[in-house]
């Protein structure tokens, strides 16, 4: 998939808890993160022999955890929207939870904290954006060809990198 795409990716698919309000027992997310971890080490020790640069990393995201949390790799146009896909790390972000900084594994990765966003469409709102999305840190982003988003900080992500 790497080659024929520019990209991979590993998407965990909870079942019940893949819908974006469900969020799984935390001996799930364990469960899961530590899949996560397995999947990464497997997928660098084989993008190593790889002759061009890659991008590839863990993104645990909370309260998205069973919908948006993947392993990633890309090579190519993908490595660069990957490496760009999250803005600068938030310093005052909380940092990774122990829950997972405690697996095996997860040490040996570098964890940065970023904002997580869902964005709502304009489309959807043709009378205004909701007001619970106007209560939480927002900003409007303009996507060609589709338009105007509420990008709306729900919650958070960690990026798990080696460094």
């Amino acid at each position: 998939m790497l080659h024929r795409s520019g990209y991979d990716r590993n998407k965990l698919g909870l079942g019940v808890w893949h819908w974006h309000h469900r969020q799984p027992p935390q001996r799930v997310r364990q469960l899961a993160a530590q899949h996560l971890l397995t999947t990464f080490f497997s997928w660098q020790q084989q993008l190593q022999a790889q002759p061009e640069t890659y991008y590839l990393a863990i993104w645990l995201v909370e309260p998205e955890f069973a919908h948006s949390s993947q392993v990633v790799a890309g090579i190519g146009e993908r490595r660069a929207r990957y490496s760009g896909m999250f803005k600068d790390p938030d310093p005052a972000g909380p940092p990774l939870p122990p829950e997972y900084r405690l697996l095996p594994g997860a040490t040996l990765l570098t964890w940065t904290t970023h904002a997580w966003h869902l964005g709502l469409d304009q489309f959807d709102y043709p009378i205004g954006w909701p007001g619970w999305a106007l209560g939480k840190p927002h900003y409007v982003h303009y996507f060609e060809g589709s338009g105007n988003y509420l990008m709306v900080q729900t919650g958070w992500a960690w990026v798990g990198q080696r460094s």
